[in-house]
């Protein structure tokens, strides 16, 4: 065989694995489990290419849930040693890469002792066909799901093929089916659009059960219905008009959401991945164009859609729509007919040469495709300043960066919440900004990372509801809504705000949570809601209120010659303090709240802070924004400098009266 030859094989098992690399794995087949000498529970299973893959073992013991465990397999094969005689278990593989995780493979069954392993569980069939109500055409890339009663979701689902079908084995019970795919009416088997409507389908143990759907579509039409929107793009300084910038227009986060959670495709449509310097391949792309000599523009969009809009053009800061920094902050464009006058008005990169790089990465190191936002520290607070996507590796990079102090958060496009950076290695997942740490970009700024934590839809629960502030009429745009579980203490989901304040979180399992409502500038505010057979599993109206708070520098001018932690005042206070403290020189803050057991409750600021006068304010809470009972509280100061070794700490009294 010549060396070309042998040469061009190479490339192609190199090509091959690279593309099989680029999107959502296969899931692991032929899974089987034996038992070791030691009477262990081992895993082992087939797959095709490994190459950039991972897998990701779950267990269930007796009747729970799945559940993954904490290791990440780079093999084949996988040891359970914790499988003590007198349970249940059961088993299923997933493989996974930075594009999303697959389906489930088979599951075993292991019962220790038992030699040979037991049958599979008892086991029914579930089949149909999905067409189109008004065309009885079928209907390709259904997503079905399947639920118990009590509002669990079954690990394993099922898609539609060409010919509108679809099938799967599940366990011998009693389910409620749901069906969706974008622009159809989701729908719950029989032809309802509630869950309290639907028609309960019984598995029978090694028989099969047929389910059919008619999916009607929604108000977007087949064919979509096209207006022009136009505008220009200046030089913000010059108000010359700038030729060849590129105006892209997005899908807002809750569409992406929508589209995730219907068609089972954790990033959207790959038909609307655009690259776009300087950010990178952005997803939810739905039209762009460039300007022309005169920096005019003009693109085709689908009507009764609401969009982002965004103009980027080298040797220019991007800039979205009406003046903002990042897609969550963006005005909202609802387009119904030819718009005119989306302008832009683009500033110049400055001429700074500081920038900054880091990974976005799970608590195993493996990077995670992410949006990032760049916050700026300013005396009165943070805004933000930029916005990136990763490579599909985790790696993000800003540039053109003024020197200062900033703040990093990354928003996941899979299935992982969103977070802030945290200076400590072994911290993973800090959804409060108010526990983020600063960072000083000065030169090249390396390593600023975020550690990012998986949650896992896990049944038809739902909370949706409003953000709103004390400050606003309006409800606060771009507030992420986390929803904790109280037993475990894991994020279940979360949304961001759209402009009216609004959330919805859903596929929530049964169960009691902690909505937590976090906005950069904002005070934390929680509630607790129970979702049980008592409220249907939902609740709908839950109100968080935020407030806004100001780290600004206080009336004295000058630098302090020392460290000094003032008296908090009012003291006693209802509802609200000020402390006021000074730092002479560059130097590394943290200002903690502690109750009478020593415990600390609350952290204001965890920072590095140049030298001045400074107020904190402090409303009575804790880290999750919930109040506390009347007491005594103590506050204290800890500072560092930067430049040399003085330290300083200080603890002052303070009395809370409710």
């Amino acid at each position: 065989m010549s060396k070309f030859n042998i040469n061009l094989i190479i490339l192609f098992f190199l090509v091959s694995s690279v593309v099989f690399a680029q999107t959502v794995p296969l899931p692991p087949e032929n899974l089987n489990v034996t038992a070791t000498v030691e009477g262990y529970a081992k895993l082992m299973w087939d797959y095709p290419n490994i190459m950039g893959i991972k897998f990701k073992i779950y267990k269930s013991v007796d009747d729970s849930p799945f559940a993954p465990l904490p290791a990440v397999v780079q093999m084949k094969n996988f040891m359970d040693m914790n499988v003590p005689a007198g349970h249940v278990y059961r088993y299923y593989v997933t493989a996974f890469n930075s594009f999303g995780e697959s389906q489930p493979s088979n599951d075993v069954t292991f019962i220790p002792g038992q030699t040979p392993p037991p049958p599979m569980f008892r086991k029914g069939f579930i089949q149909g066909n999905i067409v189109d109500d008004s065309t009885g055409l079928p209907i390709k890339g259904v997503r079905v799901r399947f639920y118990t009663p009590d509002g669990l979701l079954y690990f394993r689902e099922a898609c539609t093929d060409t010919f509108g079908n679809y099938f799967a084995p599940l366990d011998s019970g009693t389910y409620l089916i749901y069906a969706t795919k974008w622009c159809y009416v989701p729908e719950w088997y029989d032809d309802v659009l509630t869950r309290e409507e639907a028609t309960p389908v019984t598995i029978v143990p090694n028989d099969t059960t047929t389910a059919n759907f008619d999916l009607r579509h929604t108000l977007y039409p087949t064919t979509p219905v096209l207006v022009s929107v136009s505008g220009t793009v200046i030089d913000s300084v010059t108000g010359l008009p700038i030729k060849d910038a590129l105006v892209v227009f997005l899908r807002t986060n809750r569409q992406m959401n929508m589209m995730m959670y219907q068609n089972g495709t954790l990033m959207g449509s790959r038909d609307e991945m655009f690259f776009v310097p300087p950010f990178g391949t952005l997803i939810g792309v739905v039209g762009k164009a460039k300007t022309d000599n005169d920096g005019n523009y003009t693109v085709l969009l689908q009507k009764n859609i609401t969009y982002i809009a965004v103009a980027v053009k080298i040797g220019y800061i991007p800039e979205f729509y009406n003046n903002k920094s990042s897609p969550l902050d963006a005005d909202r464009l609802f387009i119904v007919s030819d718009t005119s006058g989306i302008n832009f008005d683009l500033i110049q990169n400055p001429n700074v040469q500081n920038s900054l790089s880091g990974i976005v990465k799970d608590v195993d190191g493996i990077g995670v495709l992410s949006r990032v936002v760049l916050f700026q520290k300013t005396p009165k607070g943070i805004h933000p300043v930029r916005f990136t996507v990763t490579d599909t590796t985790g790696n993000y990079y800003f540039n053109y960066l003024y020197s200062g102090y900033y703040y990093a958060k990354a928003i996941p496009f899979t299935l992982y919440a969103p977070a802030w950076y945290d200076a400590n290695p072994d911290s993973c997942g800090v959804f409060c900004w108010v526990n983020a740490d600063s960072f000083l970009v000065q030169g090249a700024t390396e390593n600023i990372n975020i550690c990012v934590v998986p949650y896992q839809p896990a049944g038809f629960a739902s909370i949706s509801g409003t953000v709103s502030a004390t400050s606003k009429v309006a409800g606060v745009q771009s507030a992420t809504v986390y929803v904790v579980d109280v037993v475990s203490k894991k994020i279940a989901g979360y949304d961001i705000t759209e402009e009216d304040g609004s959330f919805s979180i859903n596929y929530l399992a049964p169960g009691t949570y902690q909505i937590i409502a976090d906005k950069e500038g904002y005070t934390i505010d929680s509630k607790t809601y129970e979702l049980n057979a008592t409220n249907n599993y939902k609740v709908t109206d839950a109100e968080l209120l935020i407030s806004g708070t100001a780290l600004g520098i206080g009336e004295e001018k000058e630098i302090p010659a020392r460290y000094y932690l003032s008296q908090n005042y009012p003291n006693p206070f209802n509802p609200t303090t000020e402390i006021k403290f000074g730092i002479p020189a560059l130097s590394k803050v943290t200002l903690s709240i502690y109750n009478l057991l020593g415990q600390r409750v609350n952290v204001l600021l965890s920072t590095e802070l140049s030298g001045g006068n400074y107020s904190v304010s402090w409303d009575g809470t804790d880290t999750y924004g919930r109040a506390l009972s009347s007491g005594l509280y103590f506050y204290k100061l800890d500072a560092s400098s930067i430049n040399d070794n003085g330290k300083f700490t200080s603890v002052r009294k303070m009395l809370l009266v409710r």
